[in-house]
């Protein structure tokens, strides 16, 4: 039986991703609106809470249909959404090809969390002792991100005890 994202489980994402009204650069040239809307979106352009809510509801699906096809081990209905939160952020591609996928469907829901942890790195570090790192192969070079850190706790937490706060 395929699940169904939860009210509690859309709030929990459009939490972390925001919401903005008017069309905004993401900071990686993207056009974005609404919560997390990208793609047909113009500079400039503006929408009501109700096209925003629409949109959302449009491009959430295909986390939906993402988890519901990859993971194949029974969830409840928390640990469903935290999944979706997960894969929304992190992209389909990002979310089949993790070890967190491949540990859940080996039945190993308590690697759920420390998998999590791993996904917290955005953008490059700068400077000579990152370039180093990066040379001498001891280290990602990537910078922790702070919101991110703060949502993939938030999706472990969910995961384990069902608290969507």
């Amino acid at each position: 039986m395929a699940h169904q994202l939860s009210k509690q489980g859309a709030e929990f994402i459009k939490r972390f991703e925001g919401l903005r009204l008017t069309a905004y650069n993401d900071g990686t040239g993207v056009m974005t609106i609404g919560y997390g809307h990208t793609g047909d979106v113009k500079a400039g352009e503006t929408i009501t809470q109700a096209e925003a809510d629409s949109y959302f509801c449009e491009d959430v699906k295909w986390a939906v249909d993402t988890v519901n096809n990859a993971v194949k081990v029974k969830l409840q209905q928390n640990q469903f959404d935290a999944l979706v939160s997960f894969a929304y952020n992190v992209g389909e591609g990002a979310f089949k090809s993790s070890t967190l996928l491949k540990d859940l469907n080996a039945g190993d829901y308590k690697a759920v969390p420390d998998q999590l942890d791993r996904w917290i790195y955005a953008g490059e570090k700068t400077g000579i002792l990152a370039a180093f790192v990066r040379w001498a192969h001891i280290g990602s070079g990537k910078e922790v991100s702070p919101v991110l850190k703060s949502r993939r706790e938030k999706e472990g937490r969910l995961f384990e005890t069902g608290s969507y706060s």
